[in-house]
């Protein structure tokens, strides 16, 4: 019996250093701690409650990507449709323009984009906009008038007076003149 407990007690104490040794383990490496990219200045406006805007189709727009992102596995879609996107890219920073695809015209939709970082991990970050029907109309601009002499005695001198008041009172009635005398023109 004597001889049994010390066995047993030698096994325990076996197994107890043998523990010991398996938890002080540690992993050599260390353990590379990725940092996610950030997205900032989106440029079309988001739809919401407070803001119901609209955006014209096939609008552009860009928004800027951390430089610890990786450009080349980007991925940006709405409602399912791919978006085509160019990549501007610089040491700190990565700017990325596109432009809405004609499929969307008329529809609320959410612009997906699929941010990689260099160290594997990624972000995911949307935007809902609303994109219009149609094009809002553009209004051609109006001519300017201008004013043409009433007479040769007058000649340029008249015309230089009459365009600079004209380019500066555009929007009121021009002035009546009054011919300048010339020198030539005095006998």
């Amino acid at each position: 019996m004597k001889r049994d407990t010390l066995l047993r007690s030698l096994t325990l104490i076996a197994v107890a250093l043998g523990s010991v040794e398996a938890l002080a383990y540690s992993d050599d490496k260390e353990k590379e701690i990725c940092r996610h990219p950030k997205v900032q200045e989106f440029t079309l406006p988001e739809y919401g409650d407070a803001n119901k805007k609209e955006v014209a189709p096939e609008a552009e727009f860009t928004f800027v990507v951390s430089g610890w992102a990786s450009p080349k596995k980007f991925k940006l879609d709405g409602k399912g449709i791919d978006i085509p996107f160019a990549v501007q890219s610089t040491e700190t920073y990565h700017k990325v323009k596109a432009k809405l695809p004609a499929a969307l015209t008329g529809h609320l939709v959410r612009i997906n984009a699929r941010i990689p970082a260099v160290l594997g991990c990624y972000s995911t970050v949307g935007w809902l906009i609303k994109v219009a029907d149609k094009a809002a109309p553009v209004e051609a601009p109006k001519p300017a008038e201008t004013i043409a002499p009433t007479s040769s005695a007058t000649g340029a001198a008249s015309a230089v007076q009459n365009a600079a008041r004209s380019s500066s009172n555009a929007t009121q009635a021009p002035e009546k003149v009054e011919p300048v005398q010339n020198i030539q023109d005095v006998k």
